[in-house]
C-alpha cells in the first residue's frame, strides 16, 4: 500500500523550537555574525540586536496570523495560495526550494571551508584542508539517517544540540561579563557606533536583521506538529525570542570582553568569539568554544534546513507541481522528498564548489562560492516574506476587517524587508553579481513554471 500523508501530532513545541533555532544558529553571534554587524556599528553591535528582535517580532505577525488558519506542509507557499491565489503560491513554493537549497549548500560550503582553519588557529596544528570536508559529510550521513526515520529522532537531537549550544553561549557570556573591564551600558547607546543612529540601522539592515532568517523554517511543519495552530505561532515566538537574549547577550559579551577602546580592530580577527572564550576562560573555554561552535552547531543547522525544504518538496509534488514520485511517504516520513533534498543541495555546493576552487583555489574559491549562496539564500528569503506580507494583506482587503494586524503591521515590515533587499545588492562586484543573476533567472522559471500549472487549491490538505 503507497502512502500519502505525514504522521500528524509527531513533533512537539520545544523540538519546533530548536529545529527553527538550527538554522538561526544563535552561536553565530560569537564568531562569523558578529564580524559583519561590529563592521558596521562598531560598539554598539548589542543595540544593533536589540533593535533587530524588535523588528523581527513585527515581521513574525504575519506567520502568526497565518498559522492560526492554515496548516500545511506547503508553508510559505499555502500563506500566500490563500491570500494571491495558487499561481501565487507556485511561485512562492519554488522560491522556497532556491531558498533552501542555497542554505544548504552554503552550510556544506562554509563548514569544509573553515573547519581545518579553526582547528589550527585553536591548537597550533595544522590540519590537510580536506579534513573540513570529511567532517560535513559525517555530520550530512548522519542528518540524513535520522531523517529518513522519521521527523522526530531527527528533531529530538537538534533539541538536545541546540539546547547545549545556547547554555554555552549563556555561560561563556556571563564569564566574560562577570570580568570584562569595560562592562557599561554605553554599547546599548548609538554614541558607540561612530555614524551614530545611522551606523546602528547599517548594521540591523546588513546583519542584525537577517540573522534571524530561518525563524520560519517550522512553517512547513504544520501537518506533522501537536495542535498545529497553536504550537507553530508559539515555537516561531519561543525561536525569535530565545535567539534574541542569546544575540543580545552573546554580542554584549563579544564586545566588551574584546574591548571598546580596541573595537576597531574587531573584523580583522579570524574568530573573534575564540579569542574572547581563551583570553577569559583560558584553553578549557578554547576547547569548548570549537566543540560547541564547530561540532555540535552543524547537525542543527543542516537538519534546521533541510526538514523544512524536504516538506515543501513533498507539498509541491503532491499538489502536481513537481514529479508526484516525490511525494512518496514511509511510515509517515517523506522518503523521496528527502532524498531529492540531499541529492540537490549536495549537487549543487559540489558543482559550485569544485568550479570556484578550480579557478580561485581553496580558500578564495570556496569563500566565493558560499557568498554567492548566501546572497541567493538571502534574496529568495526576503522575496517570500513580502509576498506573504501582500498575501495577508489581501485577505485583509478582500474582507474589510484587522486592518493593524493584516494590512498595517505586514506592510510596515515590507518596508523594512525592501530596504534589506536594497543593502543586500548595494556594491556587489564579481564574481558576487552571479548570485543576483541567478535569482532573476530562476524567478522567470518559477513564473513561467506557475502559469503552467493549473489554478487549483492548493491548501486543500490545510
Amino acid at each position: 500500500m503507497v502512502e500519502h500523508g505525514l504522521r500528524s501530532g509527531s513533533v512537539g513545541l520545544w523540538e519546533l523550537v530548536f529545529q527553527s533555532m538550527g538554522q538561526i544558529t544563535p552561536i553565530t553571534i560569537l564568531s562569523g555574525l558578529i564580524l559583519s554587524i561590529v563592521g558596521f556599528s562598531m560598539g554598539a553591535a548589542p543595540l544593533v540586536m536589540l533593535v533587530s528582535m524588535l523588528a523581527v517580532l513585527l515581521s513574525a505577525n504575519t506567520i502568526y496570523q497565518f498559522s492560526n488558519r492554515i496548516a500545511h506542509a506547503g508553508g510559505y507557499y499555502a500563506y500566500v495560495a490563500d491570500g494571491m491565489g495558487s499561481r501565487a503560491g507556485v511561485f512562492t513554493g519554488l522560491q522556497y526550494l532556491l531558498y533552501q537549497v542555497s542554505n544548504l549548500a552554503l552550510e556544506y560550503l562554509i563548514v569544509a571551508w573553515g573547519f581545518s582553519k579553526s582547528l589550527s588557529y585553536a591548537f597550533g596544528i595544522q590540519l590537510p584542508i580536506w579534513t573540513g570536508v570529511v567532517w560535513i559529510s559525517l555530520m550530512t550521513a548522519l542528518s540524513y539517517v535520522l531523517m529518513i526515520r522519521g521527523v522526530k529522532p531527527s528533531l529530538k537531537l537538534a533539541l538536545i544540540l541546540g539546547g547545549i549550544q545556547i547554555l554555552f553561549i549563556f555561560v561563556l557570556s556571563a564569564f566574560v561579563i562577570a570580568r570584562a573591564p569595560d562592562v557599561s551600558l554605553a554599547p546599548f547607546l548609538p554614541s558607540s557606533s561612530p555614524n551614530g543612529w545611522q551606523g546602528v540601522f547599517t548594521g540591523f539592515i546588513a546583519g542584525g536583521y537577517l540573522a534571524f532568517a530561518g525563524y520560519g523554517s517550522v512553517v512547513p511543519m504544520g501537518e506533522e506538529a501537536k495542535a498545529p495552530k497553536e504550537t507553530i505561532r508559539k515555537a516561531v515566538l519561543y525561536a525569535i525570542l530565545l535567539s534574541g537574549i542569546a544575540f543580545v547577550i552573546g554580542s554584549y559579551a563579544m564586545v566588551v570582553g574584546y574591548g571598546i577602546s580596541n573595537i576597531s580592530t574587531f573584523t580583522s580577527q579570524v574568530i573573534p568569539g575564540l579569542i574572547v572564550a581563551k583570553r577569559f576562560m583560558g584553553a578549557l573555554g578554547a576547547y569548548a568554544f570549537i566543540f560547541v561552535g564547530t561540532f555540535l552547531s552543524t547537525y542543527g543547522t543542516v537538519v534546521g534546513m533541510g526538514t523544512p525544504l524536504s516538506r515543501v518538496i513533498f507539498s509541491l509534488a503532491r499538489d502536481g507541481v513537481i514529479p508526484r514520485s516525490l511525494s512518496r511517504v514511509r511510515s509517515g516520513s517523506p522518503v523521496a522528498a528527502i532524498n531529492a533534498t540531499y541529492a540537490i543541495s549536495i549537487s549543487v555546493a559540489v558543482l559550485m564548489g569544485l568550479a570556484f576552487y578550480k579557478v580561485f583555489g581553496f580558500y578564495t574559491g570556496i569563500y566565493y562560492a558560499w557568498a554567492i549562496f548566501g546572497i541567493l539564500a538571502t534574496l529568495a528569503n526576503l522575496l517570500i516574506h513580502i509576498l506573504s506580507n501582500a498575501s495577508l494583506s489581501a485577505l485583509s482587503v478582500r474582507s474589510r476587517k484587522r486592518w493593524l494586524a493584516w494590512l498595517l503591521a505586514p506592510t510596515a515590515t515590507t518596508v523594512i524587508m525592501i530596504i534589506a533587499f536594497y543593502f543586500s545588492l548595494l556594491g556587489l562586484g564579481w564574481p558576487f553579481l552571479l548570485a543576483p543573476a541567478i535569482f532573476v533567472a530562476w524567478s522567470a522559471i518559477s513564473v513561467v513554471w506557475a502559469l503552467r500549472v493549473k489554478q487549483t487549491s492548493v491548501a486543500q490538505n490545510a
